[in-house]
């Protein structure tokens, strides 16, 4: 395991906390978040840590940080620790998101999103939800609901614009970082090309992990890229980028969490947008559960209902499955229809 190249004085006093579940510790999403932040030199996030339970919902992190669940981790960041964030990243289960308003799960989490918000606000943080990326080839386990992975993709959209929609008021505003648009972007690269995304060794394949759910290192780079991008108004594009990780596949996920932030998300608002610098291109030489990275040789996906994992909740910036070296380079549910996350 490689360890982190990280100032120090950028480590000390952390302002972004990432909420989620195992797509934000499988590969130790805050760390990697952090890496970006500090190759991009943009200075506007001095750190980042995270809060995270295998195969959470929204409800869930609700009831770990109003005290429901008692003194837990999250609560003690957003609540109790007297701590600041500038930035909290929301992460709902992987499918949720997408099932219809009339489902019992769905409707929960967007219950859940203004009580959230109100906790990020007391902590002076702006909240951002984490749009995640659709399954490689769908979801067996909702076919009618997911078939494939653009029809889950677009479904998981929609949903995380419904979160943000319902979390803004008229003296505030919250925000999504279209991760799954940077997925979308590299599928679509391929077909454009006249290449199957789904090949073995087509980058869009080589984003996920075997269970074609969580993401390998190249996604988790993607994933940070684009919260970058979403909080600073800056490209990744040029960034340096971990020894470990191949040149042409940085410089491609690189650029399609550019086109996925600036050029391919026309209807989302972002911080930046009417402040001086933003988007300049300047780089500055960036139990049972669902969701628990835990996967087999046979690349079948993790069983269970995620939304009742228990585990342990995790968070910090330390564990990066891959970091940055110190040289470095310059150059629906309500259980009817099938519809269940898992």
């Amino acid at each position: 395991m490689l360890s982190l190249w990280l100032p120090a004085a950028l480590a000390a006093d952390p302002a972004l906390l990432l909420v989620g579940n195992s797509y934000v510790l499988t590969n130790d999403l805050a760390a990697v978040t952090l890496a970006v932040h500090t190759l991009g030199g943009a200075g506007t996030e001095p750190g980042c840590e995270s809060r995270a339970t295998p195969g959470y919902t929204l409800p869930q992190h609700l009831a770990d940080a109003d005290g429901t669940h008692g003194d837990t981790p999250l609560r003690d960041a957003l609540v109790t620790g007297g701590r600041t964030w500038d930035w909290v990243v929301l992460q709902d289960q992987s499918q949720v998101p997408g099932f219809p308003e009339t489902e019992p799960d769905f409707q929960a989490s967007l219950a859940a999103v203004p009580e959230l918000d109100a906790l990020v606000d007391g902590a002076g943080g702006q909240t951002v939800f984490l749009m995640t990326w659709g399954r490689r080839a769908g979801d067996e386990l909702n076919p009618d609901l997911y078939p494939d992975y653009l029809t889950m993709q677009a479904r998981l959209a929609e949903g995380y614009l419904r979160y943000a929609e319902a979390a803004t008021t008229d003296t505030r505003t919250s925000w999504v970082a279209p991760v799954g648009y940077a997925w979308r972007h590299v599928y679509q690269a391929a077909l454009d090309a006249g290449d199957d995304p789904l090949a073995a060794d087509a980058l869009f394949t080589r984003l996920y992990q075997p269970d074609g759910s969580h993401p390998t290192p190249l996604g988790t780079w993607m994933a940070a890229c684009v919260l970058y991008s979403s909080t600073t108004g800056r490209r990744c594009t040029g960034l340096d980028f971990p020894d470990e990780l191949a040149e042409a596949d940085v410089e491609a996920i690189q650029a399609a969490a550019d086109a996925a932030v600036f050029e391919e998300s026309p209807e989302l608002a972002y911080p930046w947008a009417d402040e001086p610098g933003g988007d300049t291109g300047d780089t500055d030489d960036t139990g049972e559960t669902a969701d628990t990275g835990d996967t087999g040789d046979d690349g079948v996906a993790p069983a269970g209902c995620g939304c009742d994992a228990g585990g342990a909740r995790a968070g910090g910036v330390g564990g990066a499955a891959f970091g940055v070296a110190a040289a470095l380079r310059r150059g629906s549910t309500g259980r009817r229809g099938g519809r269940r996350p898992r």
